[in-house]
């Protein structure tokens, strides 16, 4: 009787819901693409894909870099033109591109309506585990050439949002990180302004732009341990993305999309950072040299 308990209970523990997440909407297949993107872009790394094929609908199940697993819900499809191949096509390049394992297995429809429905059960994740893979494999033809090509060529990453990566951003930019999206130019004209600021009261320099620049960095304020070219290599960074960007932005509304402004600010960003790397020399001269006077 002891046994036959334990046998009972070992059953309907497998038979009990698996505790995985689940992500993604069924049949919507935007929704399921960026879910994935998601999950490239901000969880640990993705190290192996199970397809589960029923019928030309198509759903994910991820395995992640410490054993977690995530089901991708049926937003894809195949054998047909539309959304669904579209997207199960750019998801599969990225997956791969990204060096990820993928597989693929033919299951029953209710596992996919046990996807969709967020029930997945303990013993169905135990059989997809023993399930041997389709071979030969078949996925490669659910991508379309375009995708194949535009992974070759580094375009296919455009799917992915521009984020602000919250973790390199200098404090004294934060509040201006965060707010970043609902006025970009105001907030790269406001992080221009108090960097400038900043070099100011430092030391004193009675300048802005360029020749602030050169005349701080130049002078009272520079690198230890930096040998001369390198010096004068920060230097240019400063003198140049003032040229390069504060002046043009200062002049006349820039529209250069949302990847274009991200990059201008990790810009900002990264002098943020060398100008808090540099100290204060008080027995330097202040030099009178100046950068060129395109402002």
């Amino acid at each position: 009787m002891h046994k036959r308990a334990k046998a009972r209970d070992a059953k309907a523990k497998q038979d009990e819901v698996a505790g995985i997440e689940y992500h993604g909407l069924p049949g919507i297949s935007h929704e399921c693409q960026d879910a994935v993107l998601r999950l490239l872009q901000y969880h640990e790394r993705i190290t192996r894909v199970q397809i589960l094929s029923s019928d030309g609908r198509h759903c994910l199940l991820l395995t992640m870099e410490f054993g977690a697993q995530i089901a991708i819900k049926s937003g894809f499809s195949s054998g047909y033109g539309g959304e669904g191949p579209g997207t199960f096509s750019r998801v599969l390049q990225l997956l791969d591109s990204h060096g990820v394992e993928i597989d693929e297995h033919d299951v029953a429809p209710e596992i996919i309506d046990r996807i969709d429905t967020s029930a997945l059960t303990t013993n169905d994740l135990i059989a997809l585990e023993v399930a041997d893979p389709i071979r030969p494999t078949r996925w490669h033809s659910y991508v379309y050439e375009e995708d194949w090509n535009d992974a070759k060529r580094g375009k296919l990453w455009r799917e992915f949002r521009p984020v602000i990566p919250f973790a390199i951003i200098d404090s004294r930019i934060m509040d201006l990180a965060i707010t970043f999206w609902d006025s970009p130019d105001a907030n790269l004209m406001t992080a221009y302004r108090r960097l400038e600021d900043l070099v100011r009261a430092r030391t004193g320099i009675d300048e802005h732009g360029q020749k602030l620049f050169a005349r701080a960095f130049r002078g009272p304020l520079s690198w230890p341990g930096r040998d001369p070219g390198e010096q004068e290599g920060r230097v240019e960074l400063f003198i140049g993305a003032f040229m390069a960007h504060r002046n043009p932005r200062a002049h006349r509304e820039r529209n250069d999309g949302a990847g274009s402004h991200l990059g201008e600010f990790l810009v900002v960003n990264h002098l943020y950072g060398l100008e808090s790397a540099a100290t204060e020399q008080p027995d330097a001269p202040v030099s009178a040299s100046s950068a060129p006077s395109a402002e």
